[in-house]
Order: C-alpha cells, then structure tokens, then sequence
C-alpha cells in the first residue's frame, strides 16, 4: 500500500504518511484544533484554546508576512490578502487553495487527491493527500504545499469563526463529559470549565490507557 500524506485536518507538524503543517505562528498554534483524518482522530490531538485568542488582524498579518518569505506563491499570497481585506478566509478560498496544492502535484509528475471533511462542530475542512513512496514525491508535496496551501490552510482553521464553532460545541458536550467523569469515580470542580474538563478527561484517558475514555464518550475532536 502506498504511503499518502495528508493535510487539513489538525497539524501540528511535518511526518511521515500523515497530516502535516508545521506551524510557524506560535499564536495559531494553540488555536488550531483536529487531528489526522485518513488515520483517524487521535485524543492526544485534541487541544485546549486560549482564552484570549488572538484577533484575525494579528493572525493574517504575521501569516502574510511569513508567507511572503517562505515562498507562498502568487495566488496563495492574494487568497491571504482578500482574507485580510474581508476579515475572514472563506471555505471557499480554502477549498481553492487546497485544489491548487493537489492541481501542482499532479502536474509535477506525482499523485495527490482533493476531499474534505466535516467535524461534528460543522467546521468543513478542505483536505488535501499525496503519495510520499520516494523523496521525490515527499519534496514534490511539500514545496507544492508551501507554494499553493500552507497558509492558508493554517489561517483558515485558526481564524476566530472558526475556534469560536469549535468550542462552541464543546461547551454543548460539556454535561456529557463530566457525567462520564463522575460516572466513573472521579471529583470534578463545579466550577471547572470546558477547557479543564478536556484536560482531566485526557488525563484520565491516559492514566487508565483509555479505558475510560471520556473525550470520545462527549464526542470531542
């Protein structure tokens, strides 16, 4: 079976048959949420916002200005200024950008496949996947990505509308989460937010080697 790599789906750095965006924005960072889709989500992706996330402003500036020197092409460039422009990237600036990506690679000579894929908080996240069976390919992807999709697909998923819908179902699965934590014999602060009930269910789950596994219980990506 060959190798594919895939991105859109939470990235949080470059490897092998996986998803992989290596963050340069240590603000987006924390922002972004998702895991590997072709390989399914993993809990240990799951990750915690910050409290005061940093305005979209902020965000596409320091990525344009990233961009511009870490050699995002033209078209890249425009999709992240009409973002500035608007105050958003929009899915389907995404989605373009993501078709792009694929559109190089093929021409390149090597093979990669466009789909998308819907968290259970309605976020759609345009997905993009390449074969890596050689260094040739894997050096094909990834400059194709940084021309074409890298950050964009970076702006997209960490811009505020999108965290804001994100956490915003997290706080619906909040009972759900911490019904299944004192279900199982665990004390849980009744004043303790989303964000803290994440925490010491992805403790829990690692402590008992899941099995009380109280973030997929919630339904939480």
């Amino acid at each position: 079976m060959a190798n594919v790599y895939s991105k859109g789906c939470h990235m949080m750095g470059r490897g092998r048959g996986g998803t992989g965006t290596a963050m340069g924005l240590g603000a987006l960072v924390v922002a972004v949420l998702g895991c590997v889709v072709l390989a399914g989500c993993s809990k240990a992706t799951v990750q915690t916002q910050p409290t005061e996330p940093e305005s979209f402003a902020d965000q596409i500036a320091a990525a344009i200005q990233e961009a511009e020197a870490g050699g995002a092409g033209d078209t890249q460039l425009a999709i992240l200024r009409k973002a500035q422009s608007e105050g958003e990237l929009s899915l389907e600036d995404a989605r373009a950008a993501a078709r792009a990506a694929v559109e190089c690679i093929n021409d390149a000579g090597s093979f990669a496949f466009y789909s998308e894929h819907t968290g259970r908080s309605g976020l759609v996240i345009p997905e993009y996947s390449w074969s890596v069976d050689t260094s040739e390919q894997e050096a094909i992807g990834n400059a194709c990505d940084q021309r074409e999709a890298f950050w964009v697909n970076m702006v997209y998923q960490a811009q505020p509308s999108s965290v804001e819908l994100t956490e915003g179902y997290r706080e619906q699965q909040t009972p759900i989460l911490r019904s299944c934590l004192e279900r199982n014999g665990y004390t849980v602060d009744p004043d303790a937010s989303t964000n803290d009930l994440i925490a010491q269910a992805l403790l829990v789950d690692s402590e008992t080697s899941s099995a009380v596994d109280c973030i997929t219980e919630a339904g939480i990506e």
